[in-house]
């Protein structure tokens, strides 16, 4: 039995877990919505504008879409990390897995093959 266990009554651990999982899926759907955006969005200012002015208004537009998905990344992680110390691990880690930044990229941003992401970095790993 765990600290928070004897200090809690009973159920709500389980309850705050409940909500957790619920807040990475909702959290997931900001996620999904957000890069659905973003890829919309590029799609629209590549057909419909030119010049520099709209250029500058769209990189405004897609540097806040930016910031709105990497907010639901922190939020995912946060909510994730924390379902995982309330439940311990478990098979509900199948389908709420780790996020990592490189599994966060919409349709039309294609991934990049590791050569040309060694060619891109350097030869050096992200972060380092």
């Amino acid at each position: 039995m765990t600290q928070a266990e004897k200090v809690c009554a009973q159920g709500l651990l389980a309850i705050k877990a409940d909500l957790r999982e619920g807040q990475c899926r909702d959290t997931l759907d900001a996620l999904w919505t957000g890069l659905w955006t973003r890829m919309m969005t590029n799609w629209f200012w590549l057909q419909n504008c030119t010049g520099q002015w709209a250029l500058m208004q769209g990189q405004g537009v897609l540097r806040q879409l930016n910031l709105r998905i990497h907010k639901a990344k922190l939020r995912y992680r946060y909510a994730q990390n924390t379902l995982l110390c309330s439940r311990g691990h478990g098979g509900w880690e199948q389908e709420l897995q780790v996020l990592k930044d490189d599994d966060v990229w919409a349709l039309n941003e294609r991934a990049l093959t590791e050569e040309e992401h060694a060619h891109n970095t350097g030869g050096k790993e992200r972060g380092m």
